[in-house]
């Protein structure tokens, strides 16, 4: 098993991992080990894993913090998206899920914590804290001039 806690960002997409990667523009970079690949999408702004399940397609990285990008990825990939960012020295616990058009976002005003966030990502898809070993890759994030 491994996964990842908080300070962290991610997706959960109900799509394939190739389309979800091309969708946002990712370049894989190949697989890796889990520890090595999770060690980048946390402390670099400039790479993230991408994490294939059954149903879910999982991408994960600081990155993501800020990303506001949920409705148009699911509007392209005609697909449920799900966005989730945790991180307690910044004071930030959100949640955001869309289905095309149509997009909930948690309360910012309600008094929220990272457990929060883990819990409804286990409602509404994948608890990342715990993952079966699986193939993870590694990708490099788009660089917009």
């Amino acid at each position: 098993m491994f996964g990842w806690g908080p300070k962290m960002a991610w997706l959960a997409v109900a799509a394939e991992p190739r389309l979800v990667m091309d969708a946002l523009e990712l370049r894989d970079l190949g697989s890796v080990e889990p520890r090595t690949g999770l060690d980048l999408a946390h402390f670099t702004g400039d790479r993230v894993v991408v994490v294939a399940l059954e149903k879910w397609t999982l991408v994960a990285g600081k990155w993501l913090f800020g990303w506001k990008g949920i409705a148009a990825l699911s509007m392209r990939l005609g697909a449920e998206v799900q966005y989730f960012a945790t991180d307690r020295s910044l004071v930030m616990h959100r949640w955001a899920r869309a289905h095309g058009p149509d997009v909930f976002v948690s309360d910012e005003e309600a008094l929220v914590d990272e457990r929060d966030v883990f819990r409804i990502a286990a409602e509404w898809s994948v608890d990342p804290r715990e993952l079966p070993v699986v193939a993870l890759h590694i990708a490099a994030v788009p660089v917009h001039e």
